[in-house]
């Protein structure tokens, strides 16, 4: 209901009476309202009228014979389908293959991965730090400018200082 000054329904419980959804309340004021029971049915009235004149132009519409696909074709969607599902067969099989352990009188050609030296962290470190003076000689360190390193938190996961040697 809208304010005691109209004492009508509102536009959106207007709405909800005609989609089927009107409350008790709504339906009472209808049955006593004549103002807002001639609302609703105009508009169920305009409705009627627009579905009549769309049915009458439905009619008169000439009709169109129904497009029969010849019975000796294989729809292009199927053809499709199938080339896909063949070349994913194809490609699994091609993966298996290349995966399968080799047999047992063979020598495996795969490589065992290397793991980095010591030596060579330190190397790619100061490499690093090399390049990093480069690209920022003029800047200030965010670790710096943010004082992260000097947390009174003794937990603190902010290391930079120790990754960076």
């Amino acid at each position: 209901m809208t304010p005691e000054a109209t004492n009508h329904l509102s536009e959106e419980a207007l709405d909800d009476v005609l989609i089927g959804l009107g409350s008790v309340e709504s339906q009472a004021h209808l049955a006593v309202c004549p103002e807002c029971r001639v609302q609703v049915e105009t508009f169920r009235g305009d409705v009627n009228l627009f579905n009549a004149a769309s049915m009458e132009w439905s009619k008169g519409r000439p009709r169109r014979p129904v497009p029969v696909r010849p019975a000796g074709r294989i729809p292009a969607a199927f053809v499709g389908w199938a080339v896909s599902a063949a070349a994913l067969a194809a490609m699994l099989v091609g993966v298996w293959r290349h995966q399968s352990p080799s047999p047992p009188g063979e020598a495996n050609t795969v490589q065992p991965r290397l793991t980095d030296s010591q030596a060579q962290i330190v190397e790619d470190n100061q490499l690093l730090q090399a390049v990093n003076a480069a690209i920022n000689q003029d800047e200030a360190s965010p670790i710096d400018e943010y004082k992260i390193l000097e947390s009174p938190h003794t937990r603190s996961k902010a290391h930079s200082n120790k990754r960076m040697k």
